[in-house]
């Protein structure tokens, strides 16, 4: 009869397939990471995580960036992300929807809801404004982070992250769009000081959204619920009524998620 494992033996068990859990996760996570931040993230020593990602390298669930010592999503896990990214985004949109709703009953504005894909955010559901002139947003399109009120709550957990803004350009799409780094470094901390976001005719000319953040069971920023409208009825100071409103309308899904 095979004998049961000794405790040490059951503990280092433990301890290998929770390093190597939090290393999926991070993995499906972000963009890239480096050996030394999955060490740091999952509290263990480069040579062991060096070891996990081996084996998922192997196994498909990781790739190592060409050129570099930067690992990613292999075809494996992005299948496996693709399966239980959709029931899950499905599920969080369905606790949404009445709570979007009841904004648009309360405000004539439009309502999005956005959703957190990695380093990028996408709008996936959106409620008309009742104004005679409306206005549309495409679903499911990845939206520029610098000069909107989703992407900016992005950002900000960015920042916090890794200490730092990403790289790359930062693309002007009106004369009040924020395409300079340390300004926009200012306008974040004010976000962060806030909790709440807004991108004045920063990526339209004459149009305003107002985002509150949605955070699932650990605390992690998982949607964004936001307002958008014409700067007449979205002025670049958003009322506060509508500004507590969505940071409600937040909370509560964010509540909805724990549970």
């Amino acid at each position: 009869m095979m004998s049961e494992p000794d405790g040490n033996a059951s503990g280092d068990g433990v301890r290998a397939a929770r390093v190597a859990l939090r290393m999926l996760e991070l993995l499906a996570s972000r963009e890239d990471l480096g050996v030394s931040e999955i060490a740091r993230e999952t509290e263990t020593s480069k040579p062991r995580v060096f070891r996990h990602l081996r084996t998922l390298v192997s196994l498909g669930y990781a790739v190592q960036r060409h050129g570099s010592d930067r690992y990613a999503r292999g075809p494996r896990l992005l299948a496996l992300t693709r399966v239980i990214g959709q029931s899950a985004d499905d599920g969080l949109i369905e606790l949404s929807r009445p709570i979007l709703r009841r904004l648009h009953q309360e405000f004539d504005h439009s309502f999005n809801l956005s959703l957190v894909y990695g380093d990028s955010v996408s709008i996936v559901e959106s409620m008309p404004g009742k104004a005679l002139v409306g206005i549309t947003v495409q679903l499911n399109q990845e939206i520029p982070l610098h000069c909107t009120a989703a992407g900016k709550l992005l950002l900000v957990e960015q920042i916090r992250r890794e200490g730092s803004l990403p790289h790359g350009k930062l693309t002007r799409f009106t004369p009040l769009t924020i395409a300079d780094p340390l300004k926009l470094q200012q306008d974040l901390a004010k976000v962060e000081a806030l909790g709440w976001a807004d991108a004045p005719e920063e990526v339209v000319l004459g149009i305003n959204a107002v985002s509150a953040p949605v955070r699932d069971h650990r605390g992690d920023l998982v949607a964004m619920v936001s307002a958008m409208d014409s700067i007449q009825f979205i002025p670049v100071e958003p009322p506060k009524k509508l500004v507590q409103a969505l940071q409600t309308a937040a909370a509560e899904i964010s509540a909805l998620l724990a549970m």
